[in-house]
């Protein structure tokens, strides 16, 4: 009776494990309709996770696909690439940055599953939005994570929109 247990405890907890797994997202949009740069990032679990990948929007990132392995060590990050682009807005041109943010080289040490990502946004010279990172701390949050982030031609104040880290991930 019990390897019968087990067998079905095995299935069920792998069942779980695959349901609730998840994909993040960070990216930016070029908003004309607003005359804007927005920065978002985005959890999706499961079933919407996937719809999330399989209908992905141009100029979208897993953080994940931004650091490279140890050719040596699989088990480590060598190091970290960044993406980005422009938006030309009735100001000028703004250029975005973005890089990932893993919780920890070492892939199997404490956070090592964890990835975040940060942004930079200058136009020009300028620098419009200094480093940010979506979510700050370690894997064990307890602050908000920035969803999106929203710069308006003009100079105007950079609008953050924050959430609880355990709504991020509900």
């Amino acid at each position: 009776m019990k390897p019968i247990f087990i067998t079905a405890a095995f299935v069920l907890f792998a069942a779980a494990a695959h349901a609730d797994s998840f994909d993040k997202r960070v990216g930016y949009d070029c908003d004309p309709d607003q005359d804007a740069v927005i920065l978002s990032y985005a959890v999706a679990y499961s079933e919407a996770g996937r719809n999330m990948v399989k209908n992905e929007e141009p100029r979208r990132w897993d953080p994940w696909t931004l650091v490279v392995e140890d050719q040596k060590n699989k088990h480590f990050i060598r190091s970290h690439k960044t993406v980005g682009g422009q938006c030309r807005l009735s100001d000028g041109l703004y250029r975005i940055t973005i890089g990932p943010l893993p919780g920890n080289a070492n892939l199997q040490g404490r956070c090592g599953g964890f990835m975040s990502a940060w942004a930079v946004v200058k136009r020009g010279d300028e620098i419009v939005l200094p480093r940010h990172e979506f979510e700050i701390g370690d894997c064990h949050m307890t602050e908000p994570v920035t969803k999106k982030i929203t710069i308006k031609a003009g100079g105007g104040p950079v609008l953050f929109e924050k959430v609880p880290w355990e709504d991020f991930y509900r």
